[in-house]
């Protein structure tokens, strides 16, 4: 939609209504495959919107997450998406979550705190938080509730583990709905398995500020 490949699908296939529903999108990692929603059809105890956004596919395996000529197109392209999706889908406005994994999920981060009047909740998966896309958008995480999930042995990002300790110990404390979790033990691709646990909790929290 709007020029990024996009994909969707219902959480409960046999759900009458489409329209109103919650909506979790998914910000697509780059090497990242639309057929990952499949993992998410009836996990949810109410029909969900599922929409797989492509906005990263483009991206080179180099390219930095923090990068501000990436960062501005890329917030662009997804506003304008995510205002294809509203009129397309109908979804509940009061119920929208960005999700991702990893670079995906540093992204899905960066734009529900960029855009708090927007989002309900962001579910960020093995996500750092030194972007100052987000640093300097803590204060978002009043109205936007943020649950970021990190493994103990993340051998991806293994020195940043301290600062994300101390980033989560402020997310808390802008909002006690927030959740900064580290796994213990687990790798950088481990945490997947817990996606499907935070999204129900996340799924229980409805955007509360429109004055933002």
């Amino acid at each position: 939609m709007d020029g990024v490949t996009s994909y969707y699908t219902y959480s409960n296939m046999q759900s009458v209504s489409k329209e109103g529903l919650p909506a979790i999108i998914f910000i697509g990692h780059p090497a990242s495959r639309r057929e990952k929603l499949q993992r998410f059809i009836g996990q949810f105890n109410e029909p969900v919107l599922l929409i797989w956004c492509g906005l990263l596919s483009d991206l080179d395996d180099d390219t930095l997450v923090d990068d501000k000529t990436v960062w501005h197109k890329k917030r662009q392209d997804f506003l304008s998406s995510f205002k294809a999706y509203k009129e397309h889908f109908g979804f509940d406005e009061k119920r929208v979550y960005l999700t991702g994994f990893s670079f995906a999920g540093v992204y899905a981060w960066m734009l529900a705190y960029d855009r708090p009047d927007l989002y309900a909740g962001v579910v960020a998966m093995s996500a750092v938080s030194y972007p100052e896309q987000i640093q300097q958008n803590l204060q978002s995480g009043e109205s936007v509730v943020a649950v970021v999930v990190r493994g103990g042995n993340d051998e991806a990002f293994p020195e940043r583990l301290e600062q994300e300790k101390q980033t989560g110990y402020v997310i808390e404390s802008e909002n006690p709905h927030s959740r900064f979790i580290i796994k213990q033990g687990e790798g950088h691709g481990d945490v997947a398995k817990y996606w499907v646990e935070y999204l129900r909790y996340i799924l229980h929290f409805k955007k509360v500020r429109a004055d933002l």
